[in-house]
């Protein structure tokens, strides 16, 4: 990818990564969709407190995500798609948020449609933590976890005012912001509008994703001689 695609690419997965975890988190009883291991200390939590049924239905997210990463591995492998795969998590979560919609419409927040739907969402954030590490040079780091880039900020900074005052350090700082707003920003948005209209809002980042990587493929292709 060129540069400029690298930013917005970065930006709105990030952005992306956020809203999808936080609103599964804020609407779904406590589903980390792209925090997968964050499932692990949820349940633990709630295994001290009374646990029920359901508690134990979050768990299936950890094979889901682990299947998610096999198959986006063998499609990669088959077809070296790049861009087809980052838009493909798009289109799992405008699916995922067209079937929110119609539960929605009839009022059914339990069941295996809805729990198939979340695990729809948890598959799409599988396909986005592979794809952004078997395709390092699409974004500037790791963008659904915030651990590794905050770390990573911390350290910049510091070399960068210490002792090596130098551009290379100081555009490493500036991915690093970039993450960390846009997952920032992700992440209030999400809380806030699946807060009032649900899992419906899985079809921001969707959209969002869809569009862009599908108008960027059709730019590659009419830029080829």
């Amino acid at each position: 990818m060129k540069r400029d695609a690298v930013f917005y690419s970065s930006l709105i997965m990030v952005f992306s990564a956020g809203f999808v975890d936080t609103s599964t988190f804020t609407v779904a009883d406590g589903l980390f969709s792209a925090h997968i291991t964050g499932n692990f200390v949820v349940f633990a939590y709630k295994l001290s407190n009374h646990p029920q049924l359901r508690d134990f239905i979050n768990l299936i997210s950890f094979p889901v995500f682990i299947l998610a990463v096999i198959l986006t591995r063998k499609m990669n492998s088959l077809y070296k798609n790049e861009k087809g795969i980052f838009a493909s998590i798009g289109i799992f979560l405008i699916v995922a948020g067209c079937i929110a919609f119609l539960l929605k419409q009839n009022h059914i927040e339990t069941g295996f449609v809805y729990h198939s739907m979340l695990m729809l969402i948890v598959f799409s954030m599988g396909i986005q933590n592979t794809v952004t590490r078997l395709y390092a040079n699409s974004a500037f780091g790791p963008m659904t976890v915030m651990t590794g880039n905050v770390t990573k900020a911390i350290l910049d900074f510091f070399s960068y005012i210490s002792t090596q005052h130098t551009l290379e350090k100081l555009v490493e700082l500036k991915k690093s912001l970039v993450l960390l707003t846009g997952f920032l920003v992700g992440c209030i948005f999400g809380a806030l509008i699946s807060a009032r209209f649900g899992l419906v809002s899985m079809l921001i980042p969707g959209v969002l994703i869809s569009v862009f990587f599908t108008v960027s493929s059709r730019k590659t292709s009419l830029s080829l001689p």
